[in-house]
């Protein structure tokens, strides 16, 4: 059997292909004339022989390729990641396989010159643009909060005899929980994530039919708030592993509000490890924009 001929472009276009058109390993390996296992090598981040021979080189072209395509479409869901952004996912990049390398201090001006179209920031907003977006991979995540106790100057009813004392007994203090909620667009919810003031979790805490609950995520953080380490670890523990697509090459687009927790490099870093792309809902306008403001927590907030 003849060896097949097809060049690196070749390569790059059959991985757009499975990533964006929806065409299968098969299918567009056999579009672009090649072995269905060098695609599927290809798919996981493995380099080509050639690239391998290239040790100076950063990134591999098919890994530029990917970037490229990931800050392109970032930027056409309302957020272009920083330059410090787009250093922190190439360092955990390299980290995830064991290249780790000082990326120099030019090296980002470069890779903006070999892809212009980074550099002219031009994105035609089609509809055919977001044919990658399926439904069930599409999750809308938010943030509320629950206020627990009471403070000093809460009122409170007792005898009208004024010459009566009364004192307060108890917590006079009032305590912040925070929820977060995640679902996707084709309805499935995903396990809510309960922030708790404090340092450790207590016992106490939970009430007796915990065990209905118990497969919640659950964390502390000094005020009751999330923060960029808790928005990083939900990702990890919640989001990624309970949407996992059934085709590992299908992108998850995430809709979310632009708290600074979610802009992080480790958080922008995590996603683009994971083909995540953000879409950040503009900011003072949850009220009218953020599906879950507007359909679960309006309901909590009026109870």
């Amino acid at each position: 059997m003849p060896q097949q001929s097809y060049t690196e472009n070749d390569v790059i276009e059959a991985i757009l292909d499975v990533t964006d058109n929806h065409l299968s390993q098969h299918q567009a390996a056999q579009k672009h004339g090649m072995p269905q296992t060098t695609l599927s090598d290809r798919l996981r981040g493995l380099p080509s022989k050639s690239e391998v021979t290239q040790p100076a080189q950063l990134l591999y072209k098919s890994q530029e390729a990917r970037l490229v395509t990931w800050i392109l479409r970032q930027e056409a869901l309302g957020y272009a990641p920083s330059h410090s952004q787009v250093r922190a996912t190439v360092a955990a990049l390299l980290r995830q396989q064991g290249r780790e390398r000082p990326i120099g201090v030019h090296w980002l001006a470069r890779f903006i010159k070999r892809h212009p179209e980074i550099d002219t920031k031009y994105f035609d907003i089609r509809e055919r643009e977001y044919g990658w977006i399926k439904p069930e991979n599409t999750v809308n995540v938010d943030e509320g909060g629950i206020m627990a106790g009471f403070g000093l100057g809460s009122l409170v009813i007792g005898s009208s005899d004024s010459r009566r004392k009364a004192f307060l007994k108890g917590s006079q203090s009032c305590t912040w929980t925070s929820f977060i909620e995640a679902v996707t667009a084709d309805g499935r919810l995903l396990k809510p994530g309960i922030i708790f003031k404090g340092k450790e979790l207590q016992k106490q805490w939970f009430i007796d039919e915990f065990n209905k609950i118990a497969d919640w995520y659950y964390i502390t953080s000094d005020n009751g708030w999330t923060d960029n380490h808790i928005a990083v670890e939900w990702l990890k523990e919640v989001y990624l592993p309970q949407t996992q697509p059934a085709d590992e090459s299908d992108a998850r687009p995430i809709i979310l509000d632009g708290h600074g927790s979610h802009v992080s490099d480790e958080w922008m870093a995590t996603c683009f490890l994971n083909n995540v792309y953000c879409c950040y809902l503009p900011a003072h306008c949850s009220h009218g924009l953020q599906p879950l403001d507007n359909g679960v927590f309006n309901a909590s907030k009026a109870a």
